[in-house]
């Protein structure tokens, strides 16, 4: 266990220090309460030390006594303390050496007594095992001199601790902490504070069992031997080099056989961690450790120093504290993150030095600790096409309809990215286009491109080609875009569906393709054209003999097939009629008749309506077997052959 600086310079100091003395005088002055009780301590208790991470300003304890311990008769406590010096005390008395004296009261501090070598007196972990119940107050001095000048003492005075021995009380709960929830990987340096203490509080607070400690992986810290009275105490202490987080379990045994537990977790490591920001976030990494001290004596002086490394792994400074200010350089930041920040490494060392910095006594080197930049661009994109030529009133922003040859139409997109830091480089705007639409012209952010700056690729099943648009990036001082298309359209044969979807890609440096889509958006094409097709009627083979009979089509010729097939691709549609006529008669007996509901009319040299549409309703025609166009044999044996007539089919759009 470490609380003071190495005696690299003893011979140095001790001849030039050799005359100065420290002298203590005692004096009750202070009053103190314990468990509700005020209790006059032996003497004035030292202030809590003032530290720096790992740097005594003052003198005192890093552990105090409970300010109460509970047990029973014949059930053995042991109250640790852990005393320390500061830097600039240690420095001109090397050579001196702690020892322990504990007093004790057992009238709230009227009377003391000091506690014998062999009741563990002079010990700086204090045993104490009780015969009789009561209160007894017990205050510890720690005195640094060497046997050669007893006479120069330096007296470190603990708090008063109250130890009650009463009856058995059980607990049924029990809270754990640490001092410090970091502690350093590193014993080489006595900057370096490898070390916390724990505790732990039942409730109720005057519970009397006995306390025990367990960690869940001692390769990475575990508790300190307890030299003077064997067993452990309650200080963690780090493994050198160890990296990670060590859980801490205190249990409780009750006096009547149960246990109560709880933990803290403590983190083990080299001084810095590791940081992770948003590109164009600051980034600041602090050095774990107590920064409460301040350089105010003039014997000695502390200087930090940041370094950073780049990828490959070159070193710079960046900071360098001077004079007294060098808490302000327990922590370094960089204002402003970059992609170039991604991956650089970066270390502090402290360094003390006395007599103006001639000599050095001790440093203290952190880990080097990674700066992780995060670019996660959020990139959204909206726009519209629009038929610069045609429009019905049925188109929206995200579907043209009755687009057809020679149309105007027009691509127009803003493309914006939301995180204001994020960058994107070698970015690009990729809009899917008909296969055989003209480019005429491109605009980025309002300025025309040439040809050469933006390139239309046809993908290998010829149904698309893709507008690729370039340069597009995004930085701190470019969060958006507008791309503006203007095309012709050609290549359209026939109606159909063409669904097609912008996105942009960019490098975000983090290895992958950064790649957004937009909305879903829909061009219907037509051919602005009316077309229809009539299959041949086949009536099949008719019997010589049988007269007087209506004769139905073949199967193929009834629905769900089609007899007349319609397409109409007409942007500007009208009413339509449908009429057939039969210029030639078959022969005598054989009559084509045209059946609806029922009913049926003859066909002949006359126009017979067939159908009639609404303007926007037009549809192919097929008919039930018992509908339609029919053959009728009258009294009339027709001659055995091989019967053929035509029918003339007219459409007409009517008012």
């Amino acid at each position: 266990m470490k609380k003071s600086i190495r005696g690299k310079l003893y011979l140095f100091l001790l001849a030039t220090l050799i005359f100065c003395t420290f002298i203590s005088f005692k004096g009750n002055s202070l009053t103190v309460k314990a468990d509700d009780e005020t209790v006059t301590p032996y003497e004035t208790p030292n202030s809590d030390p003032i530290v720096f991470l790992g740097i005594w300003f003052t003198n005192g304890y890093s552990l105090q006594p409970e300010t109460d311990y509970y047990t029973q008769v014949g059930q053995s406590i042991v109250v640790h303390t852990s005393p320390g010096r500061s830097i600039w005390t240690t420095m001109m008395g090397l050579a001196d050496s702690p020892h322990y004296r504990w007093y004790k009261s057992t009238d709230s501090g009227k009377n003391w007594s000091e506690v014998s070598e062999s009741d563990g007196g002079h010990r700086m972990n204090f045993p104490i095992t009780p015969t009789e119940t009561g209160t007894t107050w017990y205050q510890l001095d720690t005195q640094y001199y060497t046997l050669i000048t007893p006479w120069a003492k330096t007296h470190i005075y603990s708090k008063v601790t109250a130890v009650h021995v009463k009856d058995a009380v059980n607990a049924t709960s029990l809270k754990v902490s640490a001092d410090d929830n970091y502690i350093y990987n590193e014993s080489d340096s006595d900057l370096a504070q490898n070390y916390t203490f724990i505790h732990a509080y039942p409730t109720p607070s005057d519970a009397t069992g006995k306390i025990t400690y367990s960690v869940d992986k001692p390769e990475i810290a575990d508790f300190a031997a307890d030299s003077e009275n064997g067993g452990t105490t309650n200080e963690l202490v780090a493994k050198d080099g160890a990296t990670g987080t060590v859980r801490v379990t205190a249990t409780m045994e009750n006096p009547n056989g149960s246990e109560t537990s709880g933990y803290v977790d403590v983190k083990v490591g080299g001084g810095l961690d590791d940081q992770t920001v948003d590109v164009g976030d600051p980034a600041t990494f602090s050095m774990h450790g107590n920064i409460d001290g301040t350089n105010s004596n003039t014997n000695g002086s502390i200087q930090i120093k940041w370094y950073k490394y780049d990828k490959d792994g070159n070193q710079t400074t960046v900071a360098t504290s001077s004079g007294s200010n060098y808490k302000d350089y327990a922590d370094y930041t960089i204002p402003k993150t970059t992609m170039d920040d991604d991956g650089t490494q970066y270390q502090a060392k402290i360094t003390v030095s006395l007599l103006g910095g001639l000599i050095q006594t001790d440093s203290l080197t952190t880990n080097k600790a990674t700066l992780t930049v995060k670019n996660e661009p959020k990139v959204s994109i909206t726009g519209k096409a629009v038929n610069n030529t045609y429009d019905d009133g049925s188109n929206t922003s995200n579907t043209l309809n009755k687009v057809t040859n020679k149309g105007d139409v027009s691509y127009e997109y803003d493309i914006k990215d939301s995180k204001k830091q994020s960058v994107l480089d070698g970015g690009s705007f990729v809009i899917p286009l008909h296969n055989g639409t003209t480019v005429n012209s491109v605009e980025l952010d309002g300025s025309s491109l040439a040809s050469s700056e933006y390139t239309v690729i046809s993908d290998s099943d010829g149904k698309k080609d893709y507008l690729v648009v370039n340069d597009i990036n995004f930085d701190a001082d470019t969060q958006s875009h507008s791309v503006k298309v203007d095309t012709t359209v050609s290549g359209i044969t026939d109606k159909e569906q063409f669904d097609y979807t912008p996105y942009y890609y960019g490098n975000d440096y983090s290895g992958t393709v950064y790649k957004t889509e937009a909305d879903k958006y829909t061009i219907n094409y037509v051919n602005d054209s009316f077309n229809a097709s009539v299959d041949d009627i086949d009536f099949g083979t008719i019997a010589s003999s049988e007269t007087n009979t209506l004769y139905y089509r073949q199967e193929d010729n009834n629905l769900p097939n089609n007899t007349i097939d319609i397409s109409d691709q007409r942007r500007d549609k009208k009413p339509m009629k449908v009429f057939v006529a039969q210029p030639e008669a078959l022969t005598n007996g054989m009559v084509l008749r045209y059946y609806q509901n029922g009913n049926y009319t003859n066909l002949s040299s006359s126009d017979v309506l067939i159908k009639s549409f609404g303007q926007d309703d037009t549809a192919s025609i097929g008919w039930k077997k018992d509908e339609g166009i029919l053959l009728y044999v009258g009294n009339t044996t027709p001659l055995a052959g091989k019967y053929t007539t035509q029918l003339n089919w007219t459409f007409e759009d009517s008012v």
